[in-house]
């Protein structure tokens, strides 16, 4: 059980998301559109786009599908407007 207990305290976000499932939040830079989302090994990589004119900030999610349904994680990116 402590082996366990140190094993997650030492994972980031990302690897507890991936490996074990759970949610996990990021903030993307404000005045930027998230167009894409992959996981490169344990790492989450996403890619944006400046914002257009009249855009609206979003909340995007990025979610695991498990074909077993055990270990299901989810990804939630938080768009923001630049001084708003």
């Amino acid at each position: 059980m402590l082996t366990l207990l140190l094993t997650l305290l030492a994972c980031t976000d990302n690897q507890r998301t991936k490996a074990f499932g759970g949610s996990m939040s990021v903030q993307v830079p404000c005045d930027q559109v998230v167009f894409d989302v992959t996981w490169k090994g344990e790492d989450l990589w996403y890619a944006t786009q400046p914002a257009g004119q009249g855009w609206r900030p979003e909340q995007k999610r990025f979610t695991e599908y498990s074909s077993y349904g055990v270990i299901q994680g989810e990804v939630v990116l938080n768009e923001s407007r630049c001084g708003s």
